[in-house]
């Protein structure tokens, strides 16, 4: 699955593009106070038509079920924010993120780096990437919540044959009820800007296990 433009289709600078489950996850319940526990499991290819530049990233993303992909959010904004309320925290936005960055922006720590992000395309917590973009090679990521402890934790790894013990590259402590509605939707962003790179999802799982006051069932996809 491509989620920006790709070599056969026009002009790949300023390409933004998502792909989402189609139906509401529930994350939390308001009469329980409830909050899910979840692990989603994926792999995916970012590559460069150009090697020596290329940008800007993919994430995984939880946000309002049918949100659309903002006005003016090509470039770093990989089609989850708009600029105007990109950088400051605004609770509009209702996003929480994984980030797979691989051009550096003014608000960003270095040029490849994976992040979480939090209502901003600024990062709460950062840990550096060692991409394959230049030789295409195929990255297996977990993110997985904890809703006891309210962690957020993120696995990458490159390994032929993956194995994932709960071990975790980055996380960070978030409380989804402050920052999502009840049920959300999830799936993938991603976008380029003047410079460019193809995105590509090979494959998804994801597990959450919450069963709200009405009865709906814990989720499978």
């Amino acid at each position: 699955m491509e989620l920006t433009k790709n070599q056969v289709d026009d002009n790949l600078t300023s390409s933004v593009g998502r792909a989402t489950y189609n139906q509401p996850v529930p994350i939390w319940d308001a009469k329980t106070r409830s909050l899910t526990d979840f692990t989603t499991h994926f792999s995916f290819v970012m590559s460069a038509p150009n090697p020596a530049e290329y940008g800007e990233g993919i994430s995984f993303f939880l946000a309002p079920f049918n949100s659309k992909i903002p006005d003016n959010s090509s470039d770093g904004y990989l089609a989850l924010f708009s600029p105007e309320t990109a950088l400051n925290n605004d609770s509009r936005n209702q996003i929480v993120a994984v980030e797979f960055d691989s051009n550096k922006n003014r608000w960003d720590p270095s040029t490849d780096h994976v992040g979480i992000n939090v209502n901003s395309i600024a990062s709460e917590k950062t840990v550096l990437w060692k991409s394959s973009i230049k030789t295409a090679a195929t990255a297996n990521a977990w993110v997985s919540y904890n809703s006891t402890t309210q962690n957020l934790s993120v696995f990458l790894t490159y390994a032929h044959k993956p194995v994932y013990r709960g071990n975790s590259s980055l996380w960070h402590v978030v409380d989804l009820r402050e920052i999502l509605p009840e049920t959300v939707g999830v799936g993938f962003s991603a976008s380029t800007g003047e410079v460019v790179e193809l995105h590509k999802i090979i494959s998804w799982s994801f597990n959450s296990t919450l069963e709200t006051s009405d009865g709906k069932e814990k989720n499978k996809t």
